[in-house]
């Protein structure tokens, strides 16, 4: 029997560059594309919150579809993961690019058709891509702490892919009136993508996959089966209401707090400031990960600090701060309080597939990784959306510039903290209920 390469620094390094080539093309639209298209090509709010919808469903088609075709691959080589990333990140790459043509003097509509058209194809790269990295972590070992180490490791990744989006970009896409420049973004994503192609060439290279990674031929593939299956898998339905929470909820302030400094306090150059002061609790989560999760649960690291979430999202709500870096202090602790949450969520997944094979006795990682990437991507379109309409409501006109209508600045600061306000609130309750033990265990069976 060939020997298999123990378990080591090479996988924890190249399963961190997987997320860090997905965040190369995700943080950057995720962080810029509703500016983009509503403040440098100037679509309506409500109109972009409706191109959001209509993607996030047709995610809804693609994600389990694709997951389905993963677990339906016969393993080329010794993966049948790889393959799908390998080839996946060069139209990643392409439609990341076709995205952000700037064309500023294009009729309405085909600054809608090239929204929503660009959109569509990019998060069929994106998901043909992101669902064979994300299933890869149930099969790279069955070890918990291995897999928190992992968990650690794609976190490490995904910060290291968003610093230039938090700490550089916002130096050089705004003008002197505050305002981006819309000509940048085509060639910001180009470079980030190119990058993005290269770490996950690196990713296959480095990880390897130890958990048999066959496909059963008595075993016939029916999704509508696994989804039953799915929704009565308690500790996965757990994480999906917290994880849509996060993302829809608490994510929101990512995106919003561009138009907070751009017209509450009038200073979009502390964006840069900002992102690495909310961002810094992050690396604090990363660093004391794994020390924690020898003394503590799961479950309790990623519950309990959601408490201090509450209090610090209510305090930026209800109090009215004009002092950007006290404002910034509560958003750092509200960013803490999940930071170990967001660590771990990928472990916990992979418990809650193992769970699901010892329920069913059916190994369908693709497919249950897909159905919980669908529920993510959903939340994350609902968190644009909501966004996007919440900016509208506020009487926000891009024609005005910087010169908003009164009023305008006090409502985009309520609702950046509201929105996660709300979100903590839920995740906090919902993972009360996580039912996964140490031991992999759930306390039902």
């Amino acid at each position: 029997m060939e020997n298999i390469r123990p378990f080591g620094w090479k996988d924890k390094i190249g399963y961190g560059l997987g997320d860090f080539g997905c965040n190369m093309s995700f943080a950057f639209i995720n962080s810029y594309m509703m500016l983009f298209f509503v403040t440098c090509l100037g679509i309506k709010p409500e109109h972009y919150a409706i191109i959001i919808i209509i993607a996030k469903v047709w995610d809804a088609i693609n994600d389990p579809i694709i997951g389905a075709m993963c677990d339906a691959t016969r393993p080329r080589g010794k993966s049948k993961f790889k393959p799908w990333i390998q080839w996946g990140c060069i139209p990643l790459l392409i439609s990341s690019i076709l995205m952000f043509i700037y064309i500023p003097n294009a009729p309405y509509a085909v600054k809608i058709a090239l929204c929503l058209v660009t959109y569509l194809i990019w998060s069929v790269a994106y998901t043909s891509v992101n669902v064979p990295y994300g299933s890869m972590q149930s099969v790279i070992t069955r070890d918990e702490l291995q897999r928190t180490e992992l968990s650690n490791a794609r976190s490490i990744g995904a910060l290291l892919a968003q610093l230039p989006v938090m700490v550089i970009l916002p130096l050089i896409i705004y003008d002197k009136d505050n305002q981006p420049k819309g000509n940048l973004f085509i060639l910001i994503v180009a470079v980030m993508g190119i990058i993005g192609v290269i770490a996950f060439q690196l990713m296959c290279r480095m990880t390897t996959e130890r958990v048999v990674p066959t496909v059963n031929k008595a075993q016939k593939f029916n999704y509508f089966k696994t989804l039953g299956s799915y929704f009565t898998n308690k500790p996965i339905m757990i994480l999906t209401i917290s994880t849509v929470s996060y993302l829809a909820l608490i994510m929101t302030v990512t995106a919003s707090m561009q138009y907070i400094f751009m017209y509450y306090f009038k200073n979009s150059s502390l964006i840069s400031v900002a992102t690495v002061i909310a961002g810094a609790p992050m690396v604090v989560a990363i660093i004391l990960v794994k020390p924690l999760v020898k003394k503590f649960s799961k479950k309790a690291l990623c519950t309990y600090p959601f408490l201090a979430g509450i209090i610090s999202t209510g305090i930026i709500t209800f109090v009215k701060f004009t002092n950007p870096y006290i404002w910034l202090i509560f958003v750092a602790f509200a960013v803490l309080s999940a930071g170990l949450y967001m660590v771990l969520i990928w472990a916990m997944v992979a418990d809650s597939i193992d769970y699901q094979e010892r329920k069913t006795g059916r190994r369908e990682e693709g497919s249950i990784y897909a159905t919980y990437s669908l529920f993510r991507k959903l939340a994350q379109g609902i968190g644009s959306s909501l966004v996007s309409l919440a900016i509208g409501w506020t009487g926000y006109e891009a024609a005005f510039g910087a010169d908003q209508p009164v009023g305008v600045a006090d409502k985009i600061y309520f609702v950046t903290g509201f929105l996660p306000f709300i979100g903590t609130i839920i995740c906090f309750v919902s993972m009360l209920f996580y039912n996964i033990d140490e031991n992999k265990k759930s306390s039902e069976e």
